[in-house]
């Protein structure tokens, strides 16, 4: 594609084609891009020149302070921070050996509490067998010694910007075929970890990463927990979970937002109705900023629970609140989406409906959502997918059983010191990790079963 033919936006220079093999699998539509300019953050240039080589040093010095590699230095170099969260920061950096830039997510003493080790095993084990085009991918692992506990590197693929930057960069409406392909990449992702039973919890527009050619991945998955019911230990999870997740808010379902018992991966559907509703409004659908506040904004807007989900509530001081609260209607969704100049698609504004309800039970599985009219009107649909390797749903049910110690020691195993790297070495010529050999083995397991599957009902789709 030449610069300036695409028909919503660009991304320069130009991104290379796909192999034919992959673009059978995995098609996306033509001349969709991303400006390169809607997934920098803007900067304030400074006339002094020499200020900025002082702050250029400083940023510098801080940068290998907060990422000392050990002697995992002499196979990654930092360049730059690009991201900073409530457990970890995120770093450009190099690999020496062959040049390619990646992403190291830093989580500093990960080994201090039972919440940040489960959280980073979490990550761990989800993301080391996993290989989904719209998940992050783990390229390698390391860990050095902190001074409140071991320190743990991830090493994942570099992308652009994220979904957030591609929101509120830009003052234009985003065209309906690029919300939808940007939606119908994360419900592909989230399929594929949701037919291991597992929810990531946390989907939010920052948490979605995208490249320039509009490709989108999933990532941080400190959240994610197997969905099966009454599984889950609400007592600890949902105390930290209001308290340090503040920014979530918007995107938290009723369920854990009431601290019901049982909850799923409807979980993750509920954030994705929301998601989509802020691609559209360019701006949060419900953006409550507590717990309380956030409550009445969906009651004002959702209209009061039934009294099955009163019952269903265990903290007596949410039911209180929500019995209490004046009667309100619920608003019709073409008028919670209302934006000027734009007319939203019927087959939208049913989506939104059946994704947005208080009641789990009623809102859309991943399979009716990734059925739905408003993804498949438009030429990206495939109807053919591999399952989540078995292996990391029996991961996730030992973090879940793991005291403090047997998480550090879990730590500790799973994750190699940075002292086994040797001079000039790096992934790729080590070989695969132990990690990715195991994927592999369930990748072909799940490909005898796909296998078998075609030849017992050719005719069918996996769906």
């Amino acid at each position: 594609m030449s610069k300036g033919t695409s028909s919503v936006c660009i991304g320069w220079p130009p991104v290379q084609p796909m192999p034919a093999a992959a673009d059978r699998l995995y098609r996306r539509p033509s001349q969709l891009r991303t400006p390169r300019f809607m997934l920098n953050k803007g900067k304030m240039p400074s006339k002094q020149l020499g200020f900025n080589r002082v702050l250029d040093g400083l940023k510098k010095r801080q940068l290998l302070l907060d990422f000392h590699f050990d002697k995992a230095a002499e196979v990654y170099e930092p360049i730059r921070n690009i991201g900073v969260g409530a457990f970890g920061i995120v770093c450009e950096a190099v690999e020496t050996t062959s040049n390619n830039k990646v992403a190291i997510k830093k989580i500093s003493h990960a080994s201090a509490t039972p919440t940040l080790a489960r959280r980073t095993l979490r990550e761990i084990r989800v993301l080391r067998y996993i290989k989904h085009e719209n998940i992050v991918s783990l390229r390698d692992i390391f860990r050095t010694p902190g001074a409140l506990g071991i320190d743990v590197y991830l090493v994942m693929d570099l992308m652009e910007g994220s979904l957030h930057q591609v929101i509120y960069n830009e003052n234009q409406p985003l065209e309906d075929e690029l919300i939808a392909y940007f939606l119908y990449q994360l419900l592909r992702g989230l399929k594929y970890i949701h037919s291991a039973g597992i929810a990531h919890r946390d989907l939010k527009p920052s948490n979605l990463l995208v490249n320039s050619d509009c490709r989108l991945r999933i990532a941080d998955f400190g959240m994610a927990k197997l969905a099966s019911k009454g599984h889950f230990d609400e007592a600890e999870e949902h105390c930290f979970y209001m308290t340090q997740h503040v920014s979530t808010l918007p995107y938290r379902a009723p369920e854990l937002l009431f601290v019901m018992p049982e909850h799923g991966t409807a979980v993750d559907m509920w954030a994705v109705g929301c998601i989509l509703a802020e691609m559209l409004l360019k701006r949060e659908l419900f953006p409550g900023r507590n717990v309380s506040g956030q409550i009445k904004i969906l009651l004002n807007s959702l209209g009061k629970p039934s009294d099955k989900l009163l019952n269903q509530i265990r903290c007596e001081k949410t039911r209180r609140l929500i019995e209490h609260f004046h009667d309100a209607c619920r608003r019709e969704w073409e008028h919670v989406l209302f934006v000027p100049d734009r007319v939203v698609s019927e087959s939208c504004l049913d989506l939104m409906s059946q994704l947005v309800a208080l009641d789990a039970d009623d809102r859309i599985d991943i399979h009716q959502a990734i059925n739905h009219p408003f993804i498949t009107s438009f030429d990206f649909y495939v109807p053919l997918e591999s399952s989540c390797p078995f292996k990391v749903k029996m991961d996730m049910a030992d973090v879940e059983k793991l005291s403090h110690q047997g998480l550090t020691e879990a730590l500790i195993q799973d994750v190699r010191s940075a002292e086994s790297y040797t001079s000039g070495s790096n992934l790729l010529q080590r070989g695969p990790s132990w990690y990715q050999n195991a994927f592999k083995l369930d990748q072909d397991a799940a490909m005898r079963d796909i296998d078998f599957h075609r030849q017992r009902t050719p005719f069918r789709s996996i769906y």
